[in-house]
């Protein structure tokens, strides 16, 4: 993920039934994890989530480990073990930062359900007060 994706938050769409039973999602669907996947999905747009990132870079982690370990007992698994090592810390620098933008986004998508599930208990909009 080179930029941040897009920030348009859109509720996910209802079957006829459902639309016409309420348009606005109530309190209490606010309050669902599945939803608020939903639409954490919807904002990362195919991107991977915070702990996919994280995953991703705990492996890494552990092969730079082992390698480390290997070359300081003197076994060079590889002619280029050096080359290996700093490439390694790179992608792990890389994961390391699209896990924490994506996180951010993550904790963005549920401040903002919050807010809304806020503003349907209290009556108002938070921006107003």
């Amino acid at each position: 993920m080179n930029a941040l994706p897009k920030f348009t938050l859109v509720m996910p769409t209802m079957d006829s039934d459902e639309k016409n039973s309420h348009e606005i999602p109530t309190v209490h669907d606010l309050d669902d994890e599945i939803l608020i996947a939903k639409l954490i999905e919807q904002v990362l747009e195919g991107y991977p989530r915070a702990e996919q990132w994280r995953q991703w870079r705990e492996a890494l982690e552990e092969r730079l480990d082992k390698l480390l370990e290997l070359k300081a007992k003197g076994i060079v698994e590889y002619p280029d073990i050096d080359q290996r090592i700093e490439e390694l810390k790179c992608y792990i620098a890389v994961l390391r930062e699209e896990e924490i933008i994506t996180e951010f986004v993550e904790q963005q998508v549920r401040m903002i359900v919050g807010k809304a599930k806020l503003e349907r208990v209290m009556g108002e909009s938070l921006d107003e007060v």
